[in-house]
Parts: structure tokens; C-alpha cells; sequence
């Protein structure tokens, strides 16, 4: 049987998900993020996974390449730039990590999208 998520539960990891996305250009331990929610960077972990049903920091880097794949179909902006925001200062990483999660290159997934 599993267990009801909490309400603050769900306030901690909606809340860790916000703040991620709003700064993703930057980078955070477990534990600085556990002392801004106030609790133990376990319970972070625990809660986040329990809500999203992956760790914190495998679904974070998920949605920063959902940022970056929009980003890619709705600009003209540079690779490196859009890595950039996304917290990349290595266009390579950034195309491992993006290809890993969207299943093609940055430039691979930006003229499949331009040519539908």
C-alpha cells in the first residue's frame, strides 16, 4: 500500500522545483536546498521523490532540457547560449545531457521540430 503524499510534501517539492527552474542557469547541492525548504536534505530527497516519483535532481535536469528544447524551437539562439541558461558552460555536457533525455542533439531536435 502507498502512502498519501502530504500536503507539505508537496509544498517542499513544488516549491524546490520553482526555485530550481527560476535559477536554472545556477547549480545547488542537496543540502543548500534543504536549508532554504528548512528540513534535513533526506527528507528533501524523500519528498521530492515521492511527489514526482524521481530524484530531485534527474527531474530537475529534465525539465531544464524541456526549457531548452522550447527554447531551441522558438529561437534562433546559439546552442552555447541556450546551455548557458540552463546552468551548461560546456556545450558538449549539455549535448550528452540533452540528447539523454530528448533523444537527439540540440541542433538534431531543432531542425526536426523547424521541418514539421
Amino acid at each position: 500500500m502507498t502512502e498519501t503524499v502530504t500536503q507539505a510534501e508537496r509544498e517542499i517539492a513544488e516549491e524546490t522545483l520553482a526555485f530550481c527552474m527560476e535559477h536554472m542557469q545556477e547549480h545547488f547541492t542537496i543540502q543548500f536546498l534543504a536549508v532554504r525548504a528548512g528540513i534535513s536534505p533526506t527528507k528533501l530527497k524523500t519528498s521530492f521523490r515521492r511527489v514526482y516519483g524521481a530524484p530531485l535532481f534527474a527531474y530537475i535536469r529534465a525539465e531544464k532540457m524541456h526549457a531548452a528544447a522550447r527554447k531551441l524551437a522558438a529561437s534562433d539562439s546559439r546552442v552555447l547560449d541556450i546551455a548557458e541558461a540552463c546552468g551548461y558552460d560546456n556545450a558538449s555536457k549539455f549535448s550528452a545531457a540533452f540528447r539523454d533525455v530528448m533523444g537527439y542533439s540540440p541542433k538534431e531536435y531543432r531542425q526536426n521540430v523547424r521541418s514539421e
